[in-house]
């Protein structure tokens, strides 16, 4: 019991020692394009993209939201929806009408190089296909592109295949903050169940601990010894 306490401690002080947003490597990567007043010029209307974006599907999916971004020097229209039970979205360029397809790595180095706030080294991209327990991409949906950086601060970027949109961002910080929560929450599988029975019987113990010793405290202070002694006069 005192290890998981120690744990606590631990990760109690990581967790208030750097801002969430240090920790998280949001100083790392700029915020999305904006879009100008000459990005919406000449555009096709909304529901010629979603009618592209039917074809492409076929069936009869569900529309769920259309935005307009700035990506890879264009104007997109992203579509998203609902097809046979699982969501999508794609992205349809906005003056042409033609649908984006799935993102290549040469493609996603420029979307990773175009949103870098620092100089990076040490690049490396992969596609991941796999889900996992516990892993740095968990409740994402697959399949993602991966960009790894050595510098700045070993930075991973997870890449929508169909979108280029920043789904997660990782750094070494991140990942020791990840690992303390595991410990903190005690779920050493999924690391995001914080209702686990082990967490449970460990906090109560833990209060039983903290409470006698407090009693234990009580009864060693001078008063009690000093009010015990008078009353067994």
């Amino acid at each position: 019991m005192s290890v998981q306490i120690i744990a606590w401690m631990a990760s109690g002080f990581y967790f208030a020692l750097f801002p969430i947003e240090t920790i998280r490597g949001e100083h790392l990567v700029l915020e999305e394009q904006a879009i100008v007043p000459t990005d919406l010029e000449g555009l096709i209307a909304p529901d010629e993209a979603w009618a592209v974006v039917v074809a492409s599907l076929g069936g009869a999916p569900t529309p769920s939201g259309v935005s307009v971004v700035a990506r890879l020097g264009q104007t997109w229209y992203q579509v998203s929806g609902d097809s046979n039970g699982e969501s999508f979205t794609r992205m349809v360029n906005a003056r042409t009408g033609e649908v984006l397809p799935f993102l290549d790595a040469d493609q996603v180095a420029a979307i990773a190089a175009a949103r870098l706030a620092v100089p990076a080294t040490g690049a490396h991209i992969e596609l991941v296909t796999e889900a996992r327990a516990g892993s740095e991409y968990r409740g994402r949906t697959l399949p993602l592109w991966r960009v790894s950086f050595s510098e700045p601060e070993s930075l991973r970027l997870y890449i929508d295949g169909w979108t280029g949109d920043i789904v997660a961002q990782r750094t070494a910080r991140w990942r020791i903050f990840d690992f303390l929560w595991m410990l903190h929450i005690m779920d050493f599988d999924e690391r995001d169940d914080f209702n686990t029975g082990l967490l449970q019987v460990a906090a109560a113990l833990g209060l039983v601990i903290a409470l006698s010793g407090l009693v234990y405290w009580a009864m060693s202070t001078r008063l009690f010894r000093r009010r015990r002694h008078g009353v067994s006069r």
